[in-house]
């Protein structure tokens, strides 16, 4: 692994200007602010590092993929879990994939496909006891939230990690500044936050549906498989697994985040809102409309004539606001919000018939009552403070949650006396 200190990207280092919240000369703002330096790691050591182990313990929750029985749950820049959940009582982890670099998972037919940095790559699932990995398509993304994979001068090296580097505390009368990650161009990366404020929240069988968590980059629909890469959508043809082809790239909102696919639309969380795409064309899709909203993080569920949006405060968001929107869409073209009900900190959400989880961050898993669109807020069912949620799938009176500490389990096919059935904790030692 390479450390270069200040080493420029072909995607450039841009300077963000703080935004200017009109505050009068007389404002102070106290803010604290994380220097990070690029690390950077050389293609061929990553690309040959692929290997299948034994199952062993989850140390990172990450984005998790549901499909016939068994939970996918990604390590972020780790690997994938393979988890046996045929009994949800007894979860059993049965493989893990190591492979650097992944963020997403997809699994289609007998295929699983993530991201190893720059690379998308194809595993062979057929038979859990002979996990292989089958194709590689090279240098096909960009980047993944602040890691840039294009390096100029150096095709043989890609950022990895961010290192901190120097954190300062600084006052400045009237601040024009917001909480976030900005690139300097000097190479830098700095983290602004109040420095008073602390944590903002505190074997698969053939033909079988899978289901994404709501915080998922990739989407699949028939046989394509769409990601979001640094502003672009972007379009593989799957229908040959062995050889998959790149089929097409439109350009997609810089800060799009989560991708939610229903029938012939897509629809594209951001930070900035929600944007929907017609995919009927699958090489070709046509955007329609947007919704927009204040600046936060943002993951997008969508069933029948209504999307739903949790927003949350958080440094890689630049926002404050935490809450859950209801949007109605029965115009794709002329989306409108509905109702906007407060949260505490909300990650991701899944939604079964009338039944809404949203997970919300530190303030654990709530589950409401979503018949009544107009008072979901009046309609708490369940609400398991223990647990740092992250995201959910809700699918067959079962929920899978991954959360900061573990992933749970739970049984809803009595919504009178939703249970815990299972947990297997995060392992926090090195």
């Amino acid at each position: 692994m390479k450390n270069q200190k200040n080493y420029i990207f072909s995607l450039g280092a841009i300077m963000l200007l703080l935004l200017n919240f009109g505050c009068s000369d007389t404002c102070e703002t106290t803010y604290k602010v994380t220097y990070y330096n690029p690390v950077y790691s050389n293609k061929a050591d990553i690309r040959s590092a692929v290997a299948i182990e034994p199952g062993r313990l989850i140390e990172t929750r990450g984005k998790i993929f549901f499909k016939a029985g068994y939970l996918f749950v990604n390590e972020p820049k780790n690997g994938i879990h393979i988890i046996d959940n045929r009994d949800p009582a007894n979860p059993n982890n049965i493989a893990f994939i190591k492979v650097p670099g992944s963020f997403d998972i997809a699994v289609k037919d007998n295929y699983l496909y993530t991201d190893s940095y720059m690379d998308l790559v194809t595993f062979d699932i057929s038979d859990l006891n002979a996990i292989a990995e089958v194709n590689r398509i090279e240098d096909y993304f960009r980047a993944h939230d602040q890691l840039y994979y294009e390096v100029v001068g150096e095709s043989n090296l890609v950022m990895t990690d961010l290192e901190p580097s120097e954190e300062l505390t600084e006052t400045s009368d009237c601040a024009s500044w917001s909480p976030g990650l900005r690139w300097f161009g000097d190479g830098r990366l700095a983290s602004f936050a109040l420095a008073e404020s602390g944590d903002a929240s505190g074997g698969s069988s053939k033909g079988a549906p899978g289901v994404a968590g709501s915080l998922a980059r990739f989407a699949l629909a028939d046989d394509n498989l769409y990601a979001l890469d640094a502003g672009l959508l972007k379009n593989l043809d799957i229908s040959a697994p062995l050889a998959p082809v790149s089929a097409m790239e439109a350009s997609a909102a810089w800060d799009s985040e989560t991708l939610f696919p229903r029938g012939d639309e897509l629809f594209v969380g951001a930070a900035s809102g929600m944007h929907i795409f017609d995919i009927s064309d699958r090489n070709n899709p046509e955007y329609l409309s947007s919704y927009t909203h204040v600046n936060s993080c943002d993951p997008v569920i969508v069933d029948g004539d209504l999307a739903f949006v949790t927003l949350r405060s958080g440094t890689e968001c630049e926002g404050w606001t935490n809450q859950l929107e209801v949007i109605d869409i029965s115009d794709l073209n002329n989306p409108k919000p509905l109702h906007i009900f407060p949260m505490f900190n909300p990650h991701g959400l899944s939604k079964d018939g009338n039944t809404l989880f949203v997970c919300d961050g530190t303030d654990g898993l709530k589950v409401f009552d979503a018949s009544d669109i107009a008072n979901i807020d009046q309609n708490l069912l369940a609400h398991d403070r223990s647990i740092q949620a992250y995201d959910i799938i809700a699918f067959n009176n079962i929920a899978m949650l991954i959360g900061d500490d573990g992933l749970y389990q739970y049984d809803y096919s009595d919504l009178d006396n939703i249970r815990l059935l299972s947990a297997i904790q995060i392992n926090f030692d090195d």
